[in-house]
């Protein structure tokens, strides 16, 4: 009877060592990437495109690009290049253009002595639904959290305006800001982004 258990405990010892082998390398770090290189190229060169060839049209062209490829696009990409700040960012997208996300931020250099410290190495958790006009857009929140803790988007703009000490021209978190050279317009739906040009 004994000889008869061990010889059924090493089969599924066997089973349990090949399943960790399997399992392990997906949870090390580095070893998986969230993000894809080939689908934030795929959008960077769409942009590019839409930015070099600057024709007048007198119809809309759309593209359109999958969650994944633009957050793809947002954390290999425009971070690095115009967001430095921004160390993270995953957004969801869903119909009628609303959003919510995550971002890791991190604020770093004498031009941000004056936010307060504990601002500077922040995780936010924000939703809300974009609008869109005119070649500019921006994001109207709905909800807004810092590490945590849930704040009035509107009280927030207040201190980030009051950071910006007698800054002649101060910047508000509801500001408008233009859309990439070329961009018209952008709609937003369930795991879906499409772009006018």
């Amino acid at each position: 009877m004994n000889l008869n258990m061990n010889m059924r405990v090493k089969p599924m010892r066997k089973k349990i060592i090949l399943f960790l082998m399997i399992l392990v390398p997906l949870l090390l770090p580095g070893q998986t990437s969230e993000f894809s290189p080939d689908q934030a190229k795929r959008v960077d060169g769409v942009l590019k495109r839409i930015a070099e060839k600057r024709r007048p049209t007198p119809f809309l062209r759309k593209v359109s690009f999958s969650q994944d490829e633009l957050n793809s696009y947002l954390n290999l990409i425009y971070a690095k290049n115009y967001a430095p700040e921004v160390k993270y960012i995953k957004l969801k997208l869903d119909k009628d253009n609303y959003t919510e996300g995550v971002m890791k931020i991190k604020l770093e250099g004498k031009q941000y002595d004056n936010v307060p410290a504990f601002l500077r190495d922040i995780e936010v958790e924000l939703n809300g639904a974009i609008e869109c006009e005119n070649s500019r857009m921006r994001l109207l929140f709905k909800d807004l959290k810092i590490n945590g803790t849930k704040f009035s988007p509107e009280l927030l703009d207040e201190a980030f305006g009051a950071a910006q000490g007698s800054a002649k021209l101060k910047k508000s978190m509801f500001d408008w800001f233009d859309l990439f050279p070329g961009l018209k317009k952008v709609v937003l739906d369930y795991k879906k982004i499409t772009i006018y040009y």
